[in-house]
């Protein structure tokens, strides 16, 4: 992309305007506190810039990478992941070596020279063509036609990431948290948004972005948009979407709900798990058996078994977890959980569809379940600097953001988090190999 005029100036010191704090710092969602990539716009009527300049400054853990781990499905020697405020990065020889594939994404000016990237929040590969490959990008919402929004949203490459299109729709929400493929068919995207006002200083706090809904679907690979009637509460966000592969009109959007103000302040109206089983057309809340109390329906993360797709894995705001063997229609929380919530997955290559692999809830080890999720065995160690969730008194401390698993072997893993990281291991966890640091990213 073109350099542009700078003909605004903004900083990044208030990111995070809704100033929302919770009672576990170590276990708090990304998501949960909107990243503001275009806070306090100082030129008077700069929201339709043709560019702006930021300082890039992170907020708490720097340089993360939230949810947009992702392994070729194919060939698990090729890994893609997102570093905030540095762009998009891609290995195709176990982390050897690594490219900056960053043409076509838009973004901001470093103050000082360079560009500065929104957050990268999901990464989906085409389950029959690994070269299409689609992220999400999220910062204050917003539509196109303003500044602070409109460089975020759904990207989607068709060489394997060397070449990228922003792929939104006029009038839609861009802040974008999840995505799922049509595993049958390539050119249907789901895209998750929020109901939340937007975040940049002087923005109207009563005008939203959403009408219907806070699922997008399109079905010409990105280039128009409809917006699903999910319905919605203001402060409503979606945290996953998956597609059962058996039966690809049946979409799972699992969702969470907080009031700005500080502390544990959810909703009163939470959706938990959003479910349709017509494509998107119709949709219904499933939370029977998640509890009464707000913080077991706020859902922060949601996997489905690709092998086993009634099962599902939740993790709620209270840092625990709960089940759905029937697809959604129950949950159930485990007696004795023992992983730490959120960093979950089934394992792709796992016939029975019930290996799941985490970290524990120690923050120390990585475990597995043979039964869904229900028991767990330790089958190796954290790298140390991520012990602990990274431990923020420490400067070098790396928070995990993201665990995925081959296609090919259940033994080789990758774990992605905060600093630009990301490590490989071989041997199921027994040992790890740090293949990606942010203070050495590749130009």
């Amino acid at each position: 992309m073109p350099a542009a005029r700078a003909i605004g100036i903004f900083t990044l010191s208030n990111r995070f305007p809704h100033t929302e704090t919770w009672s576990d710092p170590i276990t708090m969602p990304r998501f949960a506190i909107l990243p503001l990539i275009a806070a306090a716009c100082l030129l008077a009527g700069a929201a339709r810039a043709s560019a702006q300049v930021t300082d890039c400054t992170p907020h708490s853990y720097p340089q993360r990478t939230d949810q947009s781990l992702a392994v070729d499905p194919f060939d698990d020697r090729i890994v893609y992941v997102g570093v905030e405020g540095e762009g998009y990065f891609k290995t195709t020889d176990d982390g050897a070596t690594w490219m900056r594939i960053v043409d076509g994404i838009r973004a901001f000016e470093k103050r000082g020279g360079g560009l500065c990237y929104s957050e990268f929040f999901d990464t989906v590969i085409d389950p029959r063509n690994p070269e299409h490959v689609c992220m999400a990008m999220a910062g204050s919402p917003g539509t196109l036609d303003v500044i602070q929004a409109a460089y975020q949203g759904v990207y989607c490459s068709d060489d394997g990431g060397l070449h990228w299109e922003q792929r939104v729709g006029d009038g839609m929400n861009t802040a974008i948290y999840a995505l799922a493929l049509d595993p049958t068919d390539s050119q249907v995207i789901y895209a998750g948004s929020n109901a939340n006002p937007a975040s940049y200083t002087g923005a109207d706090p009563n005008q939203l972005f959403n009408t219907v809904g806070i699922v997008h679907k399109s079905t010409d690979g990105g280039l128009t948009w409809t917006e699903l009637p999910t319905g919605f509460v203001r402060g409503t966000r979606v945290t996953g979407l998956r597609i059962d592969p058996a039966d690809p009109q049946t979409i799972y959007a699992s969702t969470f709900g907080l009031l700005s103000g500080g502390g544990n302040n959810y909703l009163e109206t939470q959706y938990g798990v959003l479910k349709s089983t017509d494509g998107g057309a119709t949709w219904a809340s499933m939370k029977t058996g998640l509890g009464s109390e707000l913080r077991h329906q706020a859902i922060f993360r949601l996997d489905l078994s690709p092998r086993n797709p009634s099962r599902l894995i939740v993790s709620v705001a209270d840092t625990s977890y709960f089940l759905s063997a029937n697809g959604a229609a129950t949950f159930a929380r485990p007696a004795a959980p023992t992983s730490q919530a959120g960093i979950m997955q089934f394992d792709p290559a796992d016939a029975t569809g019930l290996r799941v692999v985490g970290l524990s809830q120690s923050g120390t080890q990585i475990v597995e379940s043979l039964d869904g999720g229900n028991s767990w065995r330790t089958v190796g160690t954290l790298p140390a600097e991520t012990r602990s969730n990274g431990d923020p008194s420490r400067p070098t401390g790396v928070r995990p953001s993201d665990i995925a698993l081959s296609h090919q072997n259940p033994r080789v893993m990758y774990l992605s988090g905060s600093h630009g990281s990301v490590y490989r291991t071989s041997d199921g966890g027994a040992t790890w190999r740090k293949v990606l640091s942010g203070a050495d990213l590749p130009q």
